[in-house]
């Protein structure tokens, strides 16, 4: 998700896109729909909890709460793939981050 206050926010299960997106690359971009703005932090937060993860979970064919139930539920399931959500508050000191906006929804 990325707030209209400049969070860009990213759920991981194994860690490789959250970290390939912090330290490593020189250049980053992210391209995302308009889908993925939100208002501010909280429903940023509130959106990959919500919204994206289950609607990924389900998409995996993972057998975890939230892809049953369409909501987050914190499980412990061993499959789950909301494990380490990383936070951009501005661009790291090493790394260029671009963000382009498309005006489509595309994916979760």
């Amino acid at each position: 998700a990325i707030s209209a206050t400049g969070e860009v926010i990213n759920v991981d299960g194994i860690g490789n896109r959250t970290d390939a997106m912090t330290f490593g690359p020189k250049k980053v971009i992210i391209v995302a729909g308009m889908n993925k703005v939100t208002p501010d932090l909280e429903s940023a937060l509130t959106r990959v909890r919500d919204i994206a993860g289950p609607m990924r979970a389900k998409s995996l064919g993972m057998e975890t709460p939230c892809a049953e139930t369409g909501i987050c539920n914190d499980c412990n399931s061993p499959q789950r793939i909301c494990r380490i959500t990383v936070i951009l508050h501005r661009k790291p000191m090493l790394t260029d981050i671009s963000v382009i906006l498309i005006n489509q929804s595309i994916g979760f």
